[in-house]
This record gives structure tokens, C-alpha cells and sequence, in this order.
């Protein structure tokens, strides 16, 4: 976007506001017409005409100059007001078009915070170097609650059964399925699939019912009507990766959980099958009432086209190559 000229005189100032507001600052057409270079009578012909259309003077005339009207103080106060509502709009005209880079918040889920969010952050900040990032990790209702208080640019959170604000829109969606997580020397490391009766004699971790996967993953256990004593229950998902590199047992987690040890070989995903465990379903939220600026835009446009990425090869039977 190409900045404007002078555009607060050229696009909210007519001639004659800017030569009538010159006018009744310096209180003389004389003074008026030497301080904007052109000739008295052009100034005149302009406050004159003008008068003549609204059928009311706007300057008081003495033999020691010019005072307003309570006409021509209504006006000049108008067209200050405009000036001042233009140079906001100018403003932020510009943060849009991120001349002047800016910042943009996100608020996320931890199970998208160790390499999705890097990743799309890699690509925009090619297009957007001075453009600063500020990612919050938050539990998946606080980022609802965040996004309807417009406190952050966008947010990528877990989409339930929140009765959903008119004031949030869902950008995108992407589902991600629950299965085991096992390190590559783990017999069910070679396996894409697998039921819940393959692991009944292994050590189990489990995330805590605190967290969106735990939940999901006891409302299936009860539906299934399966009774499961995990060895581990945490609360965090780092730790309970930790906790299968350690040797230590197989996870139950989503394969976006997992993305980056995937693609490095680290863990492995075996997905779920005749199980009344459901996938979790990610969503791109933002709030319709916040004015994004143009790096937001960008960094929402990316995302959403990682999330259609990561829906297509999730149909495919991996998520392993998102952002590669």
C-alpha cells in the first residue's frame, strides 16, 4: 500500500476549510492568504461564496480584522473535529498496513505451543521482520474467555460444547485423534493402529482429567464402559512425553501432541481404533470486533492454510508432515 501525499489536507479538507480556518486563526485574509502563498482575493472569493450558500456571515468584519460568528465558531470547531477523526483514521490506516510493524497476540493450547506455533512464526516473520509476537499458553476455556474479552489478536483453543458469542467466529477447525504414544523400540511402534485391549497390560500415562485430551479420553473410557488404572496421571503434556522417553510407559494423547517427535523419530503415534474415545477438535478463533492489523491477518491466513494442510493429511492417516 503506497502512503498518501498530504492526504489529511487533500482528503478531509476542502480548499475553502483550509482557507477558512487559516482565516479565522490569523484573524485577517491578508495574513490568511500570505501564510498559504496565494492572493487575497482567492481566500475572500472562497469565505464569501460560501457565506452566500449557508445564508449566514461567518466572519464578524472590524476595521482591525476578522472574529467568528457563532456560525463560523460552529463551523471551524467541525472541521477540526474532522481533522482530528482523520488523523486517527490515519493511524490506523498504517497499523494496518503494517509499515510500522506492530504486534500481534495470540493466546494457544499447549498441545500446538512447541512446534506449530514456531513454525508459522518462522514463515510470517520472512514477511514481517519487525513485526513482534506475543504467545500466551493457556488452559482451552481461558483462551475462549480471552478471545470474547477481544484481550488477543486470535487464539487457537479446543472447540466443545461452548455455546459460542456472536462476537467470536470460528476461522478454522482441524481434528486431531487420540492414540498411543510409544517410543520407536516399543513392540507397537510398527503398528499404524491399534485397540485399547493391545496395551490393557502395559504401564499407562494418562493425562489429568484438567486437561481437554484427559477428559476426552475418560468420557471414552466410561462410554466404553473400560476400566483403566493408569501407572501415571500429568497434567502437563511435556512431562508426559518425558515420561514415555524415560521408558517409563505408553501415553494416551493426541498425534498433534506429538508432531515434532514424530517428524524426528523420537515417539510414536498408533491411532486409536473401535474405541468410543473421540478425536479433539482445534479451532482458529478470533473476535469479530477487533480491528487485526495486517501482519494478524497474514499470521491468521497461514494458520488456516496449516489447518486445511493438517486436515488433508490427517485423512491420509498422518500429521507428521505439517510445516515441512
Amino acid at each position: 500500500m503506497t502512503p498518501m501525499r498530504n492526504s489529511g489536507r487533500v482528503f478531509t479538507l476542502s480548499r475553502f476549510a483550509i482557507y477558512f480556518e487559516m482565516v479565522a486563526q490569523a484573524g485577517s485574509i491578508r495574513q490568511a492568504a500570505t501564510v498559504l502563498n496565494v492572493s487575497p482575493s482567492a481566500v475572500n472569493r472562497q469565505i464569501l461564496a460560501i457565506e452566500q450558500d449557508m445564508g449566514t456571515p461567518l466572519f464578524h468584519r472590524h476595521s482591525t480584522g476578522l472574529s467568528l460568528t457563532s456560525a463560523g465558531e460552529l463551523l471551524l470547531a467541525t472541521i477540526r473535529a474532522g481533522k482530528r477523526d482523520f488523523e486517527a483514521f490515519q493511524t490506523r490506516l498504517t497499523a494496518l498496513s503494517g509499515l510500522h510493524g506492530g504486534l500481534v497476540t495470540m493466546a494457544v493450547v499447549e498441545a500446538v505451543s512447541d512446534r506449530f506455533v514456531p513454525d508459522i512464526l518462522s514463515e510470517i516473520s520472512k514477511d514481517y521482520p519487525r513485526v513482534e509476537f506475543s504467545i500466551k499458553t493457556m488452559d482451552f476455556k481461558t483462551i475462549w474467555q480471552s478471545i470474547s474479552r477481544n484481550e488477543v489478536d486470535f487464539g487457537i483453543s479446543l472447540l466443545g460444547s461452548e455455546k459460542l458469542s456472536r462476537r467470536v467466529r470460528v476461522v478454522a477447525t482441524l481434528q486431531a485423534p487420540i492414540g498411543f504414544i510409544v517410543r520407536p523400540d516399543h513392540p507397537l511402534a510398527a503398528w499404524k493402529e491399534a485397540r485399547l485391549s493391545h496395551v490393557l497390560g502395559s504401564r499407562l500415562i494418562i493425562p489429568d482429567a484438567t486437561l481437554a485430551v484427559g477428559a476426552a479420553i475418560r468420557e471414552g473410557l466410561l462410554a466404553q464402559n473400560v476400566d483403566i488404572k493408569p501407572a501415571f496421571s500429568c497434567n502437563r503434556i511435556v512431562s508426559i512425553k518425558a515420561l514415555v522417553r524415560s521408558g517409563l510407559g505408553v501415553a494416551l494423547l493426541t498425534q498433534a501432541d506429538v508432531i515434532d517427535e514424530e517428524k524426528s523419530g523420537e515417539l510414536c503415534f498408533v491411532r486409536i481404533i473401535q474405541s468410543d474415545i473421540k478425536p479433539l477438535r482445534f479451532a482458529l478463533i478470533h473476535n469479530t470486533q477487533r480491528q487485526l492489523s495486517a501482519a494478524a491477518h497474514a499470521t491468521l491466513d497461514v494458520i488456516t492454510r496449516n489447518f486445511h494442510a493438517l486436515s488433508t493429511t490427517e485423512s491420509a492417516g498422518s500429521l507428521s508432515d505439517i510445516s515441512s
